[in-house]
């Protein structure tokens, strides 16, 4: 939609007596006018009616009433643009995308309209694909002929519209440096092998398996094997240390892959002498220590006499 220099209106800018000399008032109907306009055209140089209209004060102010600086619009999709109300009146119509005429037609009334304002004009096609990606200038001109007591008359339409770019965002906006089209970094790697990059976390990391489910998986998750050649060398180490120094007696039961460098006592230690075992001879600066005689000892004298 456009913007307004002041209120909103779909009036002509200017109302004029015709620019070029001719039979204008023996012109009868629509048809007369249009003959007459196409004779006198090539006298005067005519090339379009926006050469005509631009910069030239007679067909009032550039852009009429509408604000060329206003709010850009998104294009219609569908390839249309459409005029506030009917077109009522013979004459030659054009729109302009910046420097470039996308529509043009001889007579508006007969193409785009019905003769009524209330049946809403729609011009097409317009191709906006000419439209810069960083937007364009709709422009509208339409030169009406009427007849008014007898007179013929001009009246100048004009209307300009600020766009924000091709239609659907055209061709020229899919780059992938602004977000549009497919990027080869946000595809899925199950999808796409090539994305399965361990340092950019894609794809599976060895050093996140399990041991248990992958054989060759034996270091830490570090992925450092030096730690596993020394865990060997230490094991291999306290073995040999192990063997020499418990020959002749039990093996300790040392986990093979700890790190300390002497071997643990025995997990089953030797069984304590009974309590019942005689007891060692005191010395003999130590009488008071000595046992008191069995009570069998007598018997063990009478064993002796019948030897």
């Amino acid at each position: 939609a456009p913007s307004w220099k002041a209120s909103k209106t779909n009036n002509w800018v200017v109302e004029i007596e015709p620019q070029w000399k001719g039979g204008w008032d023996e012109s009868k109907g629509d048809e007369g006018l249009l003959a007459t306009f196409k004779e006198l055209a090539p006298k005067n140089n005519f090339k379009d009616v926006r050469s005509l209209m631009d910069g030239n004060p007679v067909f009032g102010e550039e852009c009429g009433f509408t604000d060329p600086k206003g709010k850009p619009s998104e294009p219609p999709s569908d390839g249309t643009a459409t005029f506030s109300r009917g077109i009522v009146h013979a004459g030659p119509c054009e729109i302009w995308l910046d420097d470039k005429m996308v529509l043009q037609n001889d007579d508006c009334q007969s193409a785009y309209g019905d003769g009524t304002q209330q049946t809403i004009a729609v011009f097409k096609p317009v191709d906006y694909s000419s439209c810069a990606a960083g937007g364009c200038m709709l422009r509208f001109y339409w030169l009406a002929l009427q007849r008014l007591k007898g007179k013929t008359v001009w009246q100048a339409y004009k209307n300009c519209i600020p766009l924000t770019g091709p239609a659907g965002g055209g061709a020229s906006q899919q780059d992938p440096a602004t977000g549009g089209g497919s990027d080869t970094s946000q595809k899925n790697p199950d999808e796409d092998p090539s994305q399965q990059d361990p340092a950019t976390g894609g794809g599976s990391d060895t050093s996140q398996k399990n041991p248990d489910e992958d054989p060759s998986q034996t270091s830490p998750s570090t992925g450092d094997s030096s730690k596993k050649e020394d865990s060997d060398k230490e094991e291999g180490s306290d073995k040999k240390e192990d063997s020499d120094k418990m020959e002749g007696g039990s093996k300790s039961d040392t986990p093979s892959g700890g790190e300390q460098q002497t071997p643990e006592a025995p997990s089953n230690p030797a069984p304590e002498t009974p309590s019942n075992s005689a007891p060692e001879t005191p010395p003999a600066d130590t009488p008071e220590m000595a046992p008191a005689p069995a009570p069998s000892s007598k018997c063990n004298g009478r064993r002796r006499r019948r030897y």
